[in-house]
């Protein structure tokens, strides 16, 4: 029970992060691929600083040894591609480049069919609404 309950707050929080990172005009994308990051460190429980700055096997060896759940799985995958596209936006395509490394090796790993074209903001806005309709695995 507490296990679905955590694992449910840290998918209302993703929710929230993706739609204010699709939703917001305010905020520069160095300012929207921060609070992506943030999200996602959040969590897997991880500062999103060292996370992030792993080469992409290593950081999947760190999602390993703290056991990322599946069910949030598909929400940390499609928040780090989103987040490449918005440093591709913000001109920083070698972060970008890393961020979607890093995604497609976590993808590998755990076997999650996500591809940097179910972070469009297209495909996110229908994920997030079909996921909001029926109740569904983000996988």
């Amino acid at each position: 029970m507490f296990h679905n309950d955590y694992l449910m707050r840290m998918i209302l929080q993703f929710v929230a992060a993706l739609q204010k990172a699709l939703n917001e005009q305010n905020t520069t994308p160095a300012q929207k691929a921060e609070g992506l990051e943030q999200a996602v460190g959040d969590a897997v429980n991880i500062d999103p600083r060292l996370l992030f700055s792993l080469d992409p096997d290593s950081l999947v060896s760190m999602l390993q040894l703290g056991d990322l759940d599946e069910d949030l799985g598909g929400y940390v995958l499609r928040s780090i591609y989103l987040e490449a596209d918005v440093l591709d936006e913000a001109g920083q395509t070698q972060r970008a480049d890393l961020r979607r490394s890093q995604a497609d090796a976590i993808a590998a790993a755990y076997g999650f069919e996500v591809t940097p074209l179910d972070a469009t903001p297209e495909a996110l806005e229908e994920f997030l609404a079909q996921q909001e309709q029926d109740g569904t695995s983000a996988l």
